[in-house]
C-alpha cells in the first residue's frame, strides 16, 4: 500500500498549523504503513507558497507537487475556505484532491466543504486505531482506486 501505482513515492501536502496533529498525522501514516513524502505547511498562505513555488518553496526540489492535499479548514493568516476558492478557481491547480481534515462534525460545516470545492471530508477521530483506519480508507480509495490526472512535474 505505500507506493503510488507508477512506482513512486507520493506527496502529500498537509496543511497544519497545530504541531501536535502533525506529529500524530506522521505516527497514523506509520502505523498504517504508508510511505508517503509527507509536506507541511503551517498556513494558508504557506499552501500558496508552495503550490506556486514562491519563497521559501521557489526551488522545485523543496516542493514537488502534491498527489493528494490534506487541508485543516481553520488556519491563521489565510484559511482553508479561502484556499480552496484560490485553488479550483486556477486551471493548473484545481485538479488536485483536496481532503479536508477537521475536528467538527458539524453538517453546515461539512455541506459547506463541499459547496466550495473539498473533495472528501475527513473528521480527525479522537483515537488512533480510527484515525489509522481511516486514513488507510482514504488512502486505498485516492491513491490505489480512483484514476487521477497525470500531475506535471512543475506548475510554475
Amino acid at each position: 500500500m505505500s507506493m503510488h501505482r507508477d512506482n513512486t513515492v507520493p506527496t502529500v501536502l498537509v496543511a497544519e498549523d497545530h504541531n501536535y496533529d502533525k506529529m500524530i498525522l506522521k505516527e497514523v501514516f506509520s502505523r498504517a504503513g504508508i510511505t508517503a513524502d509527507l509536506h507541511f505547511v503551517g498556513d494558508g498562505e504557506q499552501m500558496l507558497d508552495y503550490l506556486y513555488r514562491r519563497g521559501n518553496f521557489a526551488e522545485e526540489l523543496s516542493a514537488p507537487t502534491p498527489a493528494l492535499i490534506l487541508l485543516d479548514l481553520n488556519m491563521p493568516r489565510l484559511d482553508g475556505r479561502k484556499v480552496i476558492h484560490i485553488l479550483r478557481a486556477d486551471e493548473t491547480l484545481r485538479h488536485l484532491p483536496v481532503i479536508a481534515l477537521s475536528t467538527s462534525e458539524s453538517q453546515k460545516h461539512i455541506t459547506e466543504a463541499y459547496s466550495i470545492g473539498i473533495n472528501a471530508y475527513l473528521v480527525k477521530p479522537a483515537n488512533i486505531p480510527d484515525y489509522v483506519a481511516k486514513i488507510t480508507s482514504l488512502w486505498q480509495f485516492w491513491m490505489v482506486t480512483a484514476s487521477l490526472p497525470v500531475v506535471e512535474t512543475s506548475l510554475s
